[in-house]
């Protein structure tokens, strides 16, 4: 935290300003996973999340009311954090509770800090800033299990302005974020529209609506009605063992090296030794401008049949259920066409499988009738498509730029708040030394009262 404050500001700490109250443990003939009557959830550390607490889990635990304490149960605007886990990035983390919860508590890892005399709201913000997470997480101790010390949350510096500024700067970050969250939510539209743009592009591309009019006045043959195993030779990949497997050679072509129409090598890489089989590396190797198609995934969730192009003219061998086409016509052509969803839903209605995975053989795929058009226009396709997808592209660049903006705003506006630049500070605001007096001579009531 800032070594110098404004005026009127003073530096507090967590155990000063906070009341920080432990979870509890529960045993598991105490604990439930449905509701009953007089029944009290139980928050665990999979129900924090970042500046919110989510109820939507599948693993809701109960236990009956009189197990409670009433000290335990969640207040308005209470913090809850996940103080021990195995996780380095969940330690800490902070969820608000936002309304009354009159029926909910937590359990054991977590621990709550409730305020009173401190904005309830200006006091939850603060658990949202990189600098308490980072301390954090700096300080959370333990060999597999991180955990924060009690002593080391109550001593973390906390920036303490007058009250009449914590509710200022409380009213402008509400207002900030809830215009962050309007840019958020428009800009999460951008991908899709990219995604269906790029799909209708596709399927303008494949129908002969892209070039309708640069055909006319052209002597051209017509589109013809092949099949797949017209389109080029068709190598369906072959079950290598995987005790043949290793950490380098010639790598493997997998079904997760295939994913979402991209080729990811490094994700998992398995390779195959240089002086393996060579009738099987000169059969299943790949060439440059070969498409791969994958035939196994999830049935009913169309998150296989993605087609990839081959770049290079790297040695890359193909695995079991990786059908590999290789092309007799334009080899782009060929990839738009068998990512576009005439071929992907014809695709899918050959899927068969058991009740998890779906696959497609290459019998039934190889019988797939597809409209193709006349070399010199298949060129003129793919020119047209590969630019409108560099304009998207473009689109996509400045997008990303644009999130990664957007997504460091909300620890940017937190920094000016807590270093007290986002409002300005007003001589009629008091100062905080008097607002900490106060919380001082409360605490020492109550302890003297216990």
């Amino acid at each position: 935290m800032e070594k110098s404050l404004p005026k009127g500001w003073v530096e507090s700490n967590i155990g000063t300003i906070s009341e920080i109250i432990r979870g509890v443990s529960y045993k598991k003939n105490e604990a439930s996973s449905s509701y009953s009557e007089h029944s009290i959830y139980i928050l665990r550390g999979g129900n924090i999340q970042d500046g919110r607490i989510d109820f939507e889990t599948d693993d809701n635990v109960y236990v009956k009311s009189h197990l409670v304490n009433p000290k335990q149960y969640i207040q308005k605007d209470d913090v809850v954090i996940v103080g021990s886990t195995g996780s380095k990035k969940l330690i800490g983390k902070a969820g608000t509770a936002g309304d009354k919860l009159a029926n909910v508590s937590f359990g054991a890892f977590l621990m709550l800090l409730r305020t009173y005399t401190v904005n309830s709201k200006y006091h939850s913000y603060f658990f949202q800033t990189a600098y308490y997470r980072n301390t954090i997480s700096e300080l959370a101790g333990g060999v597999n299990i991180n955990n924060i010390r009690k002593e080391h949350l109550e001593n973390l510096k906390f920036p303490l302005p007058p009250l009449p500024e914590q509710e200022r700067i409380v009213a402008k970050l509400d207002k900030l974020f809830a215009q962050h969250e309007k840019i958020k939510q428009a800009l999460d539209r951008i991908p899709q529209l990219l995604k269906a743009f790029r799909q209708q592009v596709l399927t303008q591309a494949v129908t002969g609506k892209l070039t309708e009019q640069w055909r006319e006045g052209k002597d051209l043959e017509g589109w013809k009605a092949k099949k797949i195993s017209e389109l080029g030779e068709l190598i369906s990949g072959f079950a290598f063992k995987s005790s043949d497997f290793k950490d380098a050679g010639i790598q493997l072509i997998r079904m997760g090296n295939l994913y979402n129409n991209k080729l990811d090598l490094a994700r998992s890489p398995i390779f195959l030794p240089k002086d393996y089989d060579a009738k099987l590396i000169e059969r299943y190797s790949t060439q440059k401008g070969d498409i791969l198609l994958s035939l196994t995934g999830t049935k009913y969730k169309r998150d296989y049949g993605f087609a990839i192009e081959i770049d290079t003219n790297e040695k890359l061998l193909i695995n079991q259920r990786i059908l590999c086409v290789r092309p007799s016509i334009n080899s782009k052509y060929l990839l738009y066409l068998l990512r576009d969803n005439i071929f992907r839903d014809q695709f899918f209605a050959l899927e068969t499988g058991g009740v998890n995975q779906g696959n497609v053989g290459v019998t039934n795929l190889a019988k797939i009738s597809l409209k193709i058009p006349p070399l010199q226009e298949q060129q003129e396709i793919v020119r047209r498509v590969e630019n409108l997808f560099a304009k998207a592209d473009a689109i996509e660049a400045r997008y990303d730029t644009l999130k990664a903006k957007v997504d460091s705003l909300p620890q940017a506006i937190l920094h000016k708040a807590f270093k007290g630049e986002l409002v300005p500070q007003l001589p009629t605001d008091g100062d905080a030394k008097d607002l900490l007096a106060e919380i001082m001579a409360l605490k020492k009531d109550v302890k003297e009262r216990k």
